[in-house]
Parts: C-alpha cells; sequence; structure tokens
C-alpha cells in the first residue's frame, strides 16, 4: 500500500471515529484532498520534483521527489503546512458559520479541526512523526530519534485500540479505532524496516555491476569538514565508488571517508558533522 493511501485511509478512519459518522465522508474527503494537495503546492515552491498526479475514487497520489535534499526548515515548512491549512480553515469558517448556520460549515470546522490536531501527533504516517523527528534530531543521534518516534506512535495506536476496548465495554462498536490502531502499528513497523533501505539500495547496486563488469569507477570529492554526513551523502554518485577528502578551514585533509564508511557512519550516529566524526573516529583510535 503506497504511503499516501495509508495516510489517507488513517485520516479518514480516524475522522468518521472522532465524528462519529455525524459528518459525511465527502466532507472529510473533500478536505483531506485539500490538505494534500497544499502539501504538493508547497512541495513545488521548495523545488521539489513533481512527476505526476493521479486522482481516483481512493483520493489523490502526488509523486514527488528531493524531499529528502531540504534542509530541516524546509522540511518543517512542507510538513507542518498541511495540518496549519487545516487549523486555519477551522478558524477562517468559525466566521463564516456565524453569518451564515449551514451544516456544511459546521461539518467542515469539526473535520478541519480534527484534521489540523490528529495530523500533529507523533505517530506514523502522520505528518506530526516527521515533525518530531526533525525537531529530535538538534538533540539526538539518528537511530534514537527514529526510535523514540517509532515509540511514541506505537504508544498512540496502543491508544486508541484501548479506547476502542473501553467503548465495547460500554457497548459501543467504533470499527473506525479499531482499524486506525491497526494500521499504524503496521506503518510504525514497516518504518522500522526500511530506515536506511534506499541508501543501502544503492550500494547493492554498486555490487552488482561489480560482480558483473569486474570494475566501479572512482570519483573523489573534498568536502568542508563542517557538513553534515546527509549533506555529503547528497554528493554520492549512484554509479561511482566515491571518496570523500574532508577539509578543515586551512585546506588541510582532516581525514579521508569512503562511501561505505559514510553509510555506516550514518546508521551509527546519525546527521553529525564530518569534524563530529572524524574527532570521534581519532579518539577511538587511541583508545
Amino acid at each position: 500500500m503506497k504511503k499516501w493511501y495509508k495516510i489517507f485511509i488513517i485520516e479518514l478512519l480516524i475522522l468518521l471515529a472522532i465524528l462519529d459518522f455525524k459528518s459525511t465522508i465527502f466532507i472529510s474527503f473533500f478536505w483531506i484532498i485539500l490538505h494534500e494537495l497544499v502539501h504538493i503546492l508547497v512541495a513545488n515552491k521548495l523545488e521539489c520534483k513533481f512527476y505526476n498526479f493521479n486522482l481516483s475514487i481512493l483520493g489523490a497520489n502526488a509523486e514527488l521527489s528531493d524531499i529528502d535534499d531540504l534542509s530541516e526548515k524546509n522540511k518543517l515548512i512542507l510538513y507542518l503546512s498541511g495540518p496549519c491549512f487545516n487549523l486555519f480553515m477551522a478558524v477562517i469558517l468559525c466566521f463564516f458559520y456565524e453569518e451564515f448556520d449551514i451544516l456544511f460549515i459546521k461539518n467542515s470546522i469539526d473535520i478541519n479541526l480534527s484534521l489540523g490536531i490528529f495530523n500533529l501527533l507523533p505517530a506514523y504516517p502522520l505528518d506530526g512523526a516527521r515533525i518530531y523527528e526533525i525537531l529530535l534530531s538538534k538533540k539526538f543521534l539518528y537511530k534514537e530519534c527514529k526510535k523514540i518516534t517509532e515509540i511514541c506512535s506505537l504508544c498512540i495506536s496502543t491508544g486508541l485500540f484501548i479506547v476502542f476496548i473501553i467503548m465495547l465495554f460500554l457497548h459501543k462498536v467504533n470499527i473506525s479505532l479499531f482499524l486506525s490502531s491497526i494500521l499504524m502499528t503496521y506503518t510504525t513497523f514497516l518504518e522500522k524496516e526500511k530506515t536506511m533501505y534506499i541508501i543501502m539500495s544503492d550500494l547493492i547496486k554498486k555490487v552488482r555491476r561489480l560482480e558483473k563488469y569486474g570494475y566501479i569507477e572512482n570519483k573523489s570529492i573534498s568536502v568542508y569538514y563542517k557538513k553534515g554526513l546527509v549533506n555529503v551523502l547528497t554528493l554520492l554518485d549512484k554509479n561511482k565508488f566515491n571518496k570523500f577528502y574532508v577539509l578543515n578551514d586551512d585546506m588541510e585533509v582532516l581525514d579521508i571517508i569512503h562511501e561505505d564508511e559514510l553509510i555506516k557512519a550514518l546508521k551509527e550516529y546519525g546527521n553529525i558533522t564530518l569534524e563530529e566524526y572524524v574527532i570521534g573516529k581519532n579518539k577511538i583510535k587511541k583508545i
């Protein structure tokens, strides 16, 4: 199941659970589509490549790339854009509701409030999980950020399941809560499995090319020691074996890092700077 469809289904189920079917599916569908379109517009504004847009009875599916190349600030803007749009629309619609007492406006206020708040929760595959990862990365290593977010996501999905059980005892069956809990749990475990998968897949392709032809071309690049490991990762040539010369302010070579070492460092330490990595590496050598 594609990521967007998982998000769409979870959002729709949660809306039905929270609003107890007081709003129609079509109104919910309408605002979820707009929520995703805002993400698309912001992504394009941030120069992420837009490949295709599919619209079907299941929702909308936008194919975007280069999101991983964005700065942390721009990623936050991208992931916050959807929830902020919903909260903003809820406020604007409140003013309209004072003038026009229409059921559609009342339902739209409830839906936008639910979407805005719900999407800020640190649970996969929602926007809040990505936002939480970025904020945590300022204090924790990559693996720790992922682990903390995964725990939060599982706690939220467990909470939804507990609410579902409590409602059963109260003789109120809400299947939406149950399905949302299952989908969140499933997505969290998928997220855990695919950490660094894309990066590793490129490495596997190179290994196959090396085995097939018996050789692979090298590429050498000089990088500034204050750069983060993720920034260096974006310089990788997918068709060559890469070697990085780490230079300081005096153009002195502090270290030479090969791409296999870079990937291992990212998995182990997260997005630290080259300077931090080299210092840590030298300390280990002395021990």
